[in-house]
């Protein structure tokens, strides 16, 4: 892991330099927390562990979790309809990886795969992940990682995650992972939503909608949690607080 440290000061600028506005008919389409992406005006604000293949196996670790049934072909149908269709399911492997083997492509789906019982899924939802690793849109990231902290996005702004740091000696490019609590938010609102309407899940005591938003909402932040503690270890996190007009407030929130 990277040993650079970022002041309080660094952070602010950061934000400061790599803030975006969301564009409204994309805010649904998403990549990873991963922090090797290029800043590009048009990359996704939504960041989430392992994009939607984070988000496949999240709706099935959580059925584990909350003990309702779920239909994985179902499920899967839901979430396209959320995100408009095959063509906007996003992933990410590493350049080396070939994309079809998990082991070496998203860091997230990796540790999935090393430890699935962290994370709440059964070899057969696994391997169903797998089978559909080739649908939609898979984004190659080069090189090393060189985040420097987590940042937590709560408004309605985005974060691009390189940013070229002054030091004494000359400018040194860092990134930061970024996880977009808001529009992980909205999405899981309309996710919940589709899957109930679709009948994808079944529950045995009448739980509702909020209830499975709830349930999505508790094991989104525990695998992204999960995913920290082993990619992101000793990193310091801070919350970031978008007003509208783009000003924001950092809150100090530890170290993973």
């Amino acid at each position: 892991m990277n040993k650079t440290i970022l002041s309080l000061e660094n952070i602010q600028e950061l934000i400061s330099e790599n803030k975006y506005n969301i564009n409204e008919k994309t805010k649904y389409l998403s990549r990873c927390i991963d922090g090797r992406y290029k800043n590009s005006k048009d990359l996704p604000a939504l960041a989430f562990p392992g994009a939607d293949i984070g988000e496949l196996a999240l709706i099935l670790a959580t059925a584990n979790s909350y003990g309702f049934e779920v239909n994985k072909e179902k499920a899967l149908e839901s979430f396209l309809e959320v995100v408009g269709g095959e063509k906007n399911f996003r992933l990410h492997t590493d350049g080396h990886a070939d994309p079809k083997v998990p082991a070496g492509g998203c860091g997230h789906f990796k540790q999935i795969g090393l430890d699935p019982k962290a994370y709440n899924l059964e070899s057969p939802q696994i391997e169903f992940i797998k089978k559909n690793l080739s649908i939609g849109e898979s984004i190659t990231l080069q090189g090393d990682h060189m985040e420097v902290a987590v940042l937590l996005i709560k408004g309605d702004w985005g974060v691009l995650p390189q940013f070229s740091l002054e030091t004494d000696q000359k400018k040194k490019l860092v990134q930061v992972f970024v996880y977009h609590q808001t529009l992980v938010d909205k999405r899981h609102r309309l996710l919940a939503k589709e899957l109930i309407k679709n009948k994808a899940v079944v529950f045995k005591n009448g739980e509702d909608e909020e209830w499975l938003y709830n349930a999505l909402s508790d094991v989104a932040e525990n695998h992204l949690m999960e995913t920290a503690k082993r990619l992101a270890k000793g990193l310091p996190i801070y919350s970031v607080v978008f007003e509208e007009n783009g000003n924001f407030k950092i809150i100090e929130q530890g170290v993973v």
